[in-house]
């Protein structure tokens, strides 16, 4: 038995080095046994028999049970190609071990103390997050005996919608070497059942599968399967890019292992619930108290200990108590001169059954303001537990600084909940103690709750059955205003209240997704309540009342649900309802929503809570979520970090140049869950990807010529100089280094990166072009931007935007669903300042398509018209290509001159006018409805089918350019006289009597239409958004440029004036003259060279 292993160094004794798999009689050749070695830290070698389909967690148990070894261990392999700065690899312990790819068995128990999981995490929260371990171990023990590992790592991608002009397409079989005819609504296991029973395949034999496996498609160029659910094959994501590309979809037939548990121990896991179950009691010995039947007032003692690095001595001490944001008490300001507070005993003037689980005691230090630079720390704490008791005992915390955040009477209510995650140079500490009596006060149950529910009365919440749509219907229009307005911290109660809203409980009449706004209203009530402190009204009936309400209210929609998960409504029962929801998305749509679902858990005030569970839950069973998170919450971890500080490029670790500055409580629990159960291979493919984008960043500063101080060089460098010197920065390094999985699609596998392809764009930061080959398919390339000195989040928002308004487009019931023709491409945030951007291939800004023809035809609005036309008849016929080789000038000027000769008379295929005009008029709707601003024929382009998409989206919201106080631009409606060319099918001269514009217009109509019908779902959208602080979205107020468009102001005017106002915009727009001398100087300051 081995008791106590010394501490001491690793080494091998020379007596055991290796032990190979089998042990064999080497006489007669037979395998006897297979063993396995483990090396332990004192030296001492430990042989265990090695079992079929044995794994390294069955290794642990063997261990624990036959040498008694309880401590915290790892196991590492020393006969395996070296990840980490150790030399060795941490391996998968769910992993048989034949499939681990040991050369020998022979492994090491790593020595050291036990590791404790977020260390950092404050005595009142280790309790919720130890749950939270609890439940992503149970949920992975699920996961692993439900769905199997190959799925699991390549993930089907599935798109928010069909594509609804498609009626048949082939899909070709490899190794069968036929393809297959599939019609719109074919899914995977028809296609896999018409393969299986079609006469080639059974002539082929491939009886190649087990009873331990089962057959399933895979895409052949993507490491993606084509898993058994109800989605058709057109809703694939790569099925729509093949179709859109016009390429081939090549698809095999693949055997997956089915999860080894149910084959081999046979034991059934019970899935997780997200949603927690009754509360618990903390203290046995005392009988528990209701905090509703306790008059007394709630007080604490702080003490402040000095701080030894601080560089300001005074400081001012603020405190409060907030619910929903909202004030409930402040005490004075108290100077603190950095030295030791003792027990300073503050008591408020609220009871204690005036309190409600969500009240929150923030504090804050802010240096005075005499000082140049102001420092500014928080903290937000929770006074009831999650188990619904109130905080007692002592404890210590430590402040967070407070960058890019807004105050509310110099406190941060807004911001997150928890102590620092982080200790950093500057760090100061506090001490709380909260009355020791306080364990047995306790909130209501949800027994109790139920029960009470069950003596309220009130009638059915609405009558209406689905969500208006009539033409003069302001119902949600006003329900939308009241709910901003009462959000908005100018206005307060200051809002007029909407025709259908009821003083006497009776929501007949109201819209189905003005739920969140009777729910807010009802809070403001309840925080009414508690300001009065009068102990003959309490808070609890009216949010006993808040509770009913929900369980009788429809179904609202999912983006208005948003509305019910930021920081004024703090109560978990609440919160659970918009969770419940979430819970239904499929985990396409999950993805879509991330962004918001991301920062509404920033809002939850426990580790352990259902919007927690089920962003783990998802996370873990689904790497492309999974991938998203990681990226997600490593970009907000270096939100106060700049990329331009020589500390960032020159800490070794990954860790430490991510180390967040400012990261809520919340999400770095989660970030450290998820690396912890993610997988070890997941979990390097990630390293691989924040290695490469730290290196990319290295060499962008590099090729600046910024030293280590941050200061860049002040020569300047050609476009030639600064490709040399990108080129030989990249092959620097070993081309292995560049191979990784795609950040944008966890199914791209990105092969060799084709080094003499990339370039260095000619722009301030100097963003880089990347091409990597696709390791599964050499003939397709991967183009992407490497952009550095941007905060790319607003891009982010434009284009999920972008696609909330194509989903609204497409998903019409009983209507016609239009397919507007919109171009998306991916833009992934790696730091607050870098990102990437996916090019879309086969795309020309419009400059580009000026310098083609030379920028003297800027002028001419035929331009784009025949650039569309040379490109068709240069697609469908190639042998004018060959025009090139057989003139005596110069290629460069026989292409222009071809250009300039076109003939009048060649048209524009119908398909490709069509794309065009459709295309136009979505973008036309899309950017008013943001306000995009800066848009210039740079950032403005065009496929070689004809679809018209934008770019670039540093200016939305009405942030329109302006030369000095000039205003360049007055509108985002974007219809040139070029564009129209090509509308109206070279016919300008009777614009009204023309088809093909009246055809344009009605689509415009059309899709403001929809936009304005839907206009929760975009304020809903948005709303969570705000408390990301964009540069141009930090507000309520920001989004009134929104209202204003889709003329939803305090008084919301009738469908049909909002239309006939939306169309003389679009008249005014083509006859802009600002916009016309705009382009003509923007295509003047970026002509060519070469001309």
């Amino acid at each position: 038995m081995v008791d106590e292993l010394p501490n001491c160094d690793y080494y091998i004794p020379s007596e055991c080095y290796i032990t190979p798999f089998d042990d064999k009689d080497e006489i007669n050749n037979i395998i006897l046994s297979k063993t396995i070695d483990i090396l332990l830290p004192n030296g001492r070698v430990i042989k265990l028999d090695q079992k079929p389909d044995e794994n390294l967690k069955d290794i642990r148990l063997t261990l624990k049970k036959k040498y008694n070894i309880t401590w915290s261990y790892q196991f590492s392999s020393i006969t395996h190609t070296s990840n980490n700065d150790d030399g060795d690899v941490i391996l998968d312990e769910s992993q048989p071990i034949e499939k681990i790819g040991l050369v020998y068995a022979f492994l090491r128990i790593d020595k050291g103390e036990q590791k404790q999981l977020c260390p950092w995490v404050s005595v009142s929260d280790r309790f919720d997050l130890d749950h939270l371990n609890y439940f992503s171990d149970n949920l992975c023990k699920w996961r692993d005996s439900t769905i199997a590992k190959d799925i699991l790592e390549a993930p089907p991608l599935i798109s928010n919608s069909s594509l609804s002009n498609i009626d048949e397409f082939p899909v070709y079989v490899k190794r069968l070497d036929k393809s297959f005819l599939c019609d719109k609504q074919m899914k995977p296991n028809d296609l896999l059942r018409d393969i299986i029973t079609d006469d080639v395949y059974r002539q082929k034999n491939f009886d190649y599968f087990n009873s331990c496996t089962e057959q399933i498609l895979r895409f052949s160029y993507r490491n993606e399967l084509l898993s058994n659910n109800n989605y058709p094959l057109l809703q694939y994501s790569y099925v729509q890019e093949c179709l859109i590309k016009n390429q081939e979809i090549h698809v095999e037939i693949m055997q997956i292992e089915i999860p080894k548990e149910n084959v081999k121990e046979k034991v059934t896991f019970i899935e997780p619930n997200i949603f927690m179950q009754n509360n618990p009691q903390t203290n046995q010995r005392q009988i528990p108290q209701l905090i509703s039947e306790n008059n007394e007032n709630f007080g604490f003692h702080f003490r402040l200990p000095p701080s030894s690095s601080a560089k300001q001595q005074t400081f001012t001490f603020r405190l409060g108590l907030y619910y929903g944001r909202r004030r409930l008490f402040q005490n004075d300001d108290i100077t603190w001169n950095n030295t030791t507070l003792e027990s300073i005993p503050i008591i408020t003037p609220l009871k204690l059954c005036q309190l409600l689980p969500g009240t929150l005691l923030c504090l804050s230090l802010t240096s005075v303001a005499s000082l140049k630079k102001l420092e500014t720390y928080f903290l937000n704490l929770s006074i009831f537990r999650s188990n619904g008791y109130l905080m007692s005992g002592t404890y210590e915390y430590l402040f967070n600084p407070a960058h890019n955040l807004i105050p509310t009477h110099h406190l941060y209510p807004s911001a997150f909940i928890g102590s620092a995650s982080i200790t950093n140079d500057k760090h100061y500490e506090i001490k709380i103690k909260f009355s020791q009596h306080y364990d047995c006060i306790r909130f209501y149950t949800q027994d109790e709750i139920d029960k009470e529910l069950s003596k309220i009365d009130i009638p059915r919440p609405t009558s209406i059955s689905s969500v208006k749509r009539q033409i003069n219907d302001t119902g949600n229009s006003e329900a939308l205003n009241y709910l901003l307005g009462i959000l908005s911290e100018q206005t307060e109660y200051d809002v007029p209240e909407p025709s259908w809203f009821s003083q006497q409980n009776d929501w007949s009449s109201a819209p189905i997704d003005s739920l969140p706004c009777v729910i807010h209203s009802a809070v403001n009530q309840i925080h009414t309540t508690i300001s009065q402190s009068t102990l003959s009204l309490l808070p609890y009936d009216k949010l006993f009342y808040i509770y009913k309400l929900i369980e009788l209210w429809p179904q609202i929609s999912m983006e208005m649900s948003f509305f019910l998960l930021d920081c004024t409504l703090p109560d978990g029962r609440i919160r659970s309802y918009s969770v419940s929801k979430l819970e239904q998305l499929p985990d396409h749509e999950f993805i879509f929503y991330l962004p918001q679902i991301i920062q509404a858990m920033h809002f939850e005030l426990y580790v352990d809570t259902p919007l927690n569970r089920l962003i783990l839950k998802r996370s873990l069973c689904n790497r492309t979520i999974g991938q998203r998170l990681f990226w997600s919450l490593t970009t907000q971890s270096t939100l106060s970090a700049s990329i331009t500080s020589p500390d960032y490029l020159t800490v070794k670790s990954p860790e430490q140049k991510t180390a967040p500055n400012i990261f809520s409580r919340n999400g770095r629990i989660l970030l450290e869950l998820y690396k912890i159960y993610c997988g070890i291979n997941i979990f390097n493919d990630l390293q691989t990807q924040l290695r490469i984008s730290l290196r990319l960043s290295t060499i962008n500063q590099r090729i600046r010529g910024i030293d280590r101080h941050g200061s860049e060089s002040q020569s300047k460098k050609s476009s030639s100089e600064l490709k040399q010197q990108l080129l030989f920065r990249l092959k620097e390094q070993n081309p292995n280094t560049w191979c990784c999985v795609s950040p944008f699609d966890s199914s791209c596998l990105y092969g060799e990166l084709l080094i003499d392809e990339c370039n260095v764009f000619d722009s301030f930061m100097k963003p880089f072009k990347l091409v990597w080959l696709n390791a599964l398919n050499s003939r397709e390339k991967f183009e992407i931007i490497y952009k550095i000195g941007d905060d790319l989040r607003q891009d982010v928002l434009t284009l999920q935007l972008f696609r909330l308004f194509d989903n609204i487009w497409k998903q019409q019931q009983n209507e016609k669903s239009l397919n507007l023709y919109m171009t998306f491409y991916d833009i992934l945030c790696t730091s607050d300042k870098t990102g990437y951007i996916r090019i879309v291939p086969n795309a020309h800004t419009i400059l580009n398509i000026y310098h083609k023809f030379n920028t003297t035809t800027t002028y001419k609005h035929t331009v784009v018209y025949n650039w569309l036309a040379n490109n068709c008849t240069v697609n469908s016929n190639k042998s004018i290509s060959k025009v090139h080789e057989q003139g005596k000038l110069p290629p460069t000027i026989q292409k222009i001159r071809h250009l300039q000769e076109i003939d009048n008379n060649r048209s524009v295929p119908p398909n490709v006018l069509n794309k065009f005009r459709k295309s136009c008029a979505a973008y036309c709707t899309a950017g008013y409805v943001i306000g995009l601003g800066d848009r210039h024929p740079s950032n403005i382009m065009i496929t070689n089918e004809g679809q018209l998409f934008h770019i670039d989206f540093g200016h939305i919201l009405g942030d329109y350019v302006k030369f000095g106080m000039v205003a360049r631009e007055t509108t985002s409606i974007i219809l040139v006289d070029h564009f129209l060319y090509v509308i109206t099918n070279r016919q300008m001269s009777n614009l009204k009597e023309n088809e093909h514009y009246k055809e344009f217009i009605h689509i415009c109509l059309e899709t403001f239409r929809l936009l304005r019908e839907n206009a929760s779902a975009i304020f809903g959208l948005l709303y969570l958004c705000i408390y990301q602080q964009m540069p141009l979205l930090n507000s309520i107020q920001n989004l009134n440029y929104i209202r204003q468009a889709l003329f939803l102001t305090d008084k919301p005017c009738e469908m049909h004036m909002a239309l006939n106002t939306y169309r003389k915009k679009i008249e005014l727009a083509r006859n802009d003259t600002r916009r016309f001398l705009d382009w003509i100087a923007h295509s003047l300051v970026h002509k060519p060279v070469h001309n």
